[in-house]
C-alpha cells in the first residue's frame, strides 16, 4: 500500500504538517512546517521539535565549535581560570581542535562517534615542535576541555546530550611499574657537582638563588615568586604558596603577549612548608629588603 502524501518538494512526495510554535509580541502565531515520508513521520518530527522548545533547547543548524568555542573560552571561562590554565586551554583549542574537521560541524549534529573519530585522528598526529607521536595524556587533556565545553552547550541548549560521555580514551602502553619508577626518580647534584656549581656563581646576582635552590629543592618559579611574607623566621619555616611564571595575555583581538605573573601553585600538593637550615636562615636574615620579593629581578 502506497504511503499517503500531500505535497511535492523538488519532485519528491512528502507529507506536510503545520504547527504553531509560539506567538509574536502582537499575538500573531508563529507557524512552522514539518515534512516526512508519511503523516506519522511528519507528526513525530513536530512533536520532537515542540518538546525541545519546552526543554528550552535553542537549536541553530549552523552554529559550529569554531563559532561558539572562542566566545565560551574568552567570555565565560577566562575570568574563572588561572592564567596558566587559560593559556593551556587556548593552546589546546588553537593547535588541535580548531584545525580539525570536527570544529566545522554543527554542534547539534556532533555525536559520540564523531568525538571518538576525532580522538583517533589525534593519536595519528605528531606533536608540533617535537616531531614525536601524540600522547594519550594530551588527548585526555583535550577530552577534558571538550567535555567542559559540551557541558556548557548542553545547559544552554545547543545540544541535547554531551557527546563526550560515551567515548573510549586511549590508554598509555607503559606499564604501571615504569610510570611509578619515573615518578619516583629524583635527579640531584652530587657533592662533586655542587663543589663546581657554587663557586661558579660566587659574587654574582644569582649566588643566593643557587645556594637557596640547593638547600630547599624548590622549583624556579617558586623561588622567584617567594615573598618576605611567606617566611617565618621565628619558627624557621618557608611557606611555598606562590609561583612566578611567564603567562600569556590576550588583547581584544586575542593576540598573545607574555608577562610575569604571581600565581598560586597548580596543585594543592605544591603548597607546602619547608624548614630553613642554618645556611638558608643566615642568608635570609641578613638579606636586604629591596621590595616585597625575596629574590627580586635584576634591573
Amino acid at each position: 500500500m502506497a504511503k499517503k502524501t500531500n505535497t511535492i518538494v523538488n519532485g519528491y512526495d512528502y507529507y506536510r504538517v503545520t504547527k504553531t510554535i509560539g506567538h509574536k509580541a502582537n499575538g500573531i502565531p508563529i507557524k512552522k512546517q514539518f515534512y516526512g515520508s508519511s503523516k506519522s513521520e511528519a507528526e513525530q518530527k513536530a512533536i520532537e521539535y515542540l518538546q525541545n522548545l519546552k526543554l528550552g533547547l535553542q537549536f541553530n543548524d549552523f552554529i559550529t565549535i569554531n563559532d561558539l568555542f572562542p566566545k565560551w573560552l574568552f567570555e565565560n571561562k577566562k575570568h574563572e581560570l588561572k592564567p596558566s590554565t587559560f593559556e593551556s586551554y587556548e593552546g589546546l583549542y588553537r593547535n588541535y581542535i580548531e584545525p580539525d574537521d570536527i570544529s566545522t560541524q554543527p554542534i547539534k549534529d556532533i555525536k559520540s562517534i564523531n568525538i571518538q573519530n576525532f580522538y583517533d585522528r589525534l593519536m595519528k598526529l605528531e606533536l608540533k615542535h617535537t616531531n614525536k607521536p601524540m600522547t594519550p595524556y594530551r588527548v585526555k587533556a583535550i577530552h577534558k576541555l571538550l567535555h567542559l565545553f559540551f557541558v556548557y552547550c548542553e545547559k544552554d541548549g545547543y545540544t541535547i546530550k554531551n557527546p563526550c560521555n560515551n567515548v573510549t580514551l586511549p590508554k598509555d602502553n607503559k606499564k604501571e611499574l615504569e610510570v611509578l619508577e619515573r615518578k619516583n626518580k629524583i635527579d640531584y647534584f652530587t657533592e662533586d657537582e655542587i663543589k663546581i656549581l657554587v663557586p661558579a656563581f660566587d659574587g654574582s646576582h644569582y649566588q643566593d638563588i643557587v645556594i637557596f635552590a640547593l638547600a630547599t629543592g624548590m622549583r624556579q618559579g617558586e623561588i622567584l615568586g617567594l615573598q618576605w611574607t611567606d617566611l617565618d623566621f621565628e619558627n624557621r619555616l618557608i611557606h611555598v604558596i606562590h609561583n612566578l611564571s611567564n603567562s600569556a595575555d590576550f588583547d581584544e583581538k586575542r593576540k598573545r603577549s607574555y608577562s610575569l605573573k604571581l600565581q598560586s601553585p597548580k596543585s594543592k600538593n605544591s603548597i607546602r612548608t619547608i624548614p630553613m637550615n642554618d645556611t638558608v636562615y643566615n642568608m635570609l636574615i641578613n638579606k636586604p629588603h629591596i621590595n616585597s620579593m625575596v629574590f627580586p629581578r635584576k634591573r
